[in-house]
């Protein structure tokens, strides 16, 4: 009796044991590896999430906020070419100013502030019509005089938007001149120059450090632009190695475009008409006025707010000047994109034709054969283990009836 106790007492443990040992056979081992790797990878990040909520991170943070209104961007708007033609050449200046050569005939005794207000265009001269909200009451607009791009408008919402649809938002119209579009001296193709900023930070030439933080459009003439606008806020911790300012009269444009206009002055010891409140006069002769041209930024303080706005472009359509019939027309160029569009979706058609050939033909014969072998081979095994059974019993009632007849 004590023999037999034991024999079943083994049992569970010596299949244990096999079961075991059979994880590390053949492909088993690749299957046991995969497991290990993932329950290994469950427990870091197990342990990791446990660790957060123990130790809360305080450098960085996700949040959603969901507010009830929406406050929309400044737009600058700066017209190409910036100056007229035939106003510069009553005045000896034949090309653009930041060209040095052609200041060289001009007459200095004119002064240069009536000079910018002759060649430069005004609000009327720019904008046919425009809007917020389909109302010309909720925008201000703001003048900016400068160099390179003349006399540009900022135009900043008055109000709170409380929904975002396609209907809503800014509608702005610009025009432009025949003139322009058949000889121009502008540096950039007939057009406007258009900024998508944040409101406390005004337009400037100057390059500063979130210069990056205004996105640009350059809107051709005869072309209609449908922008979608997305805003991210970054606020920034102020340090003692890198300071910001939350003050919200603050401004870094502001304070770089100051900065650039206070060495030119100590440089040249002149200024121009776009450096707004200087104490220096304006620049009496052309080798001041080309020592002016000069670009030159420096370190400011950065705001610790900021809003980057990214215009995305849903629809643009291309018109063409007739000159017989002195209209815009439409450029049919719009069936390319459908033809493309359906030309992709057939090849990838045709792609996914081709792979389910190539496994209707290799891969799936080969299932088969592969599991009528495993079969075989499985029937094989099981009659042998059906034989090796009997043999086994046959030797245990020997074994039993030798110790009947012993007793």
């Amino acid at each position: 009796m004590s023999d037999k106790l034991n024999d079943t007492v083994e049992e569970p443990l010596t299949t244990f044991k096999e079961k075991c040992k059979n994880c590390f056979k053949g492909p088993n081992l690749i299957k046991t590896i995969v497991v290990a790797v993932c329950f290994s990878l469950v427990i870091y990040q197990i342990s990791a999430c446990v660790r957060k909520l123990i130790e809360k991170p305080i450098t960085t943070y996700t949040h959603f906020d969901f507010n009830k209104t929406i406050a929309y961007p400044s737009i600058t708007v700066c017209r190409e070419p910036p100056y007229k033609y035939d106003k510069m050449l009553e005045h000896g200046l034949f090309a653009h100013p930041r060209i040095t050569s052609t200041w060289e005939t001009y007459n200095f005794s004119y002064p240069l502030d009536q000079l910018w207000n002759e060649i430069t265009y005004n609000s009327s001269e720019i904008f046919a019509q425009y809007g917020l909200n389909e109302l010309m009451e909720n925008v201000e607009v703001k003048t900016f005089i400068g160099f390179l791009y003349g006399r540009c408008y900022t135009l900043s919402p008055k109000i709170l938007h409380t929904r975002a649809t396609k209907d809503s938002g800014y509608s702005i119209t610009l025009q432009h001149s025949a003139a322009d579009i058949a000889s121009t001296i502008g540096t950039s193709p007939p057009g406007y120059h258009v900024y998508i900023h944040y409101t406390k930070e005004p337009f400037t030439e100057v390059p500063v450090y979130n210069g990056g933080l205004v996105d640009y459009l350059h809107c051709k003439v005869g072309e209609t632009i449908d922008v979608k606008l997305l805003v991210n806020q970054y606020v920034m911790i102020s340090n003692t190695d890198d300071p910001c300012i939350n003050d919200d009269g603050y401004s870094a444009n502001n304070c770089a475009t100051r900065y650039v206009w206070n060495r030119v002055g100590e440089i040249v010891g002149c200024s121009g008409p776009w450096m707004l409140n200087s104490l220096l006069p304006y620049c009496s002769n052309s080798t001041m006025m080309r020592k002016l041209i000069v670009n030159y930024i420096s370190v400011c303080p950065r705001f610790c707010r900021s809003y980057m706005y990214n215009g995305f472009v849903n629809d643009r359509h291309t018109f063409a000047w007739n000159t017989a019939t002195r209209q815009w027309t439409a450029r049919i160029g719009d069936a390319t994109m459908q033809t493309q569009g359906f030309l992709l979706g057939l090849s990838v058609i045709g792609i996914m034709s081709i792979m389910g050939k190539f496994w209707s033909t290799f891969i799936k014969p080969g299932s088969k054969s592969s599991n009528n072998t495993n079969t075989d081979l499985k029937t094989a095994l099981d009659e042998k283990t059906f034989h090796n059974n009997e043999d086994a019993c046959k030797e245990k009632d020997v074994k039993s009836i030798f110790k009947l007849n012993y007793r």
